[in-house]
């Protein structure tokens, strides 16, 4: 079992959701997931349902004290994982192979996505341009701006299709304020949302940006919307998003 959605997709993706037994709400991708027992979520598991459920093994996306100090005192064991960048899902599909027994299906997998970073490398502008990725914005106020920084998995599949991240030197996911805004510059803005948005939140949040005219993405109009819950879950729906962010950057304004 596992309350990770990364992790519960890739196994899914190999052909392994037998052997899921829980699964957290988050994990709603295939939607067959959802009819699996609910375990809670990574930072809040449900100890008592997890015992019950007596799981041979526990896949965690980073560490849980009391889950681990459960898995002390039971037959079972826990195995951590860490998905934060794009080797990150390539080097989980080989270890997932190895702890449910099907290697095939992880390496044929791992190929599969291997094979989209590759098309999509080949095809990239000849220039990149600097671009700011904002992420679970709701129309308003554009202060500090949650975005995606240097060194994540969206950052990453940015600079795979032929962007440049226009925070580079500021990792993890920063708050962006309006002085880095404008120093940074950006020539591309892309408004990222794990939930559709309809055409008067979308057009909020171009209308947000007018104030900031001086911005080289403002001034040419180049903000765009993109959509769809495999943004925030690196894992085995990374070809889509590497195509999303793809059409984003062949000019077009809205990508669900």
């Amino acid at each position: 079992m596992t309350a990770a959605p990364a992790l519960a997709e890739l196994i899914c993706a190999m052909d392994g959701e037998a052997h899921l037994s829980g699964v957290s709400s988050y994990c709603t991708y295939p939607p067959s997931l959802t009819k699996l027992p609910q375990i809670g979520g990574a930072i809040d598991p449900n100890l008592e349902v997890i015992d019950g459920l007596a799981p041979d093994l526990v896949l965690l996306q980073g560490r849980h004290a009391g889950l681990e100090e459960l898995a002390a005192r039971r037959p079972w064991r826990i195995e951590p994982f860490r998905i934060e960048r794009i080797e990150d899902v390539l080097t989980s599909l080989g270890r997932l192979g190895e702890l449910l027994g099907r290697p095939q299906e992880a390496a044929r997998e791992r190929a599969r996505l291997e094979t989209a970073l590759e098309v999509a490398r080949a095809s990239r502008p000849e220039r990149a341009p600097r671009t700011l990725l904002v992420f679970g914005r709701r129309p308003g106020a554009l202060t500090q701006l949650s975005c995606s920084g240097e060194g994540t998995f969206l950052s990453e599949c940015l600079e795979a299709v032929g962007g440049a991240n226009c925070l580079s030197g500021l990792e993890g996911y920063p708050l962006v304020s309006t002085e880095v805004l404008l120093e940074r510059a950006p020539e591309l803005i892309v408004e990222l949302s794990p939930e559709p948005l309809d055409a008067e939140t979308r057009a909020a949040l171009r209308a947000d940006w007018s104030t900031f005219g001086s911005l080289p993405a403002v001034a040419k109009g180049r903000i765009a919307i993109v959509s769809g819950p495999e943004l925030l879950v690196p894992g085995a729906r990374l070809d889509q998003t590497l195509r999303k962010l793809q059409r984003v950057l062949a000019g077009e304004a809205d990508v669900e």
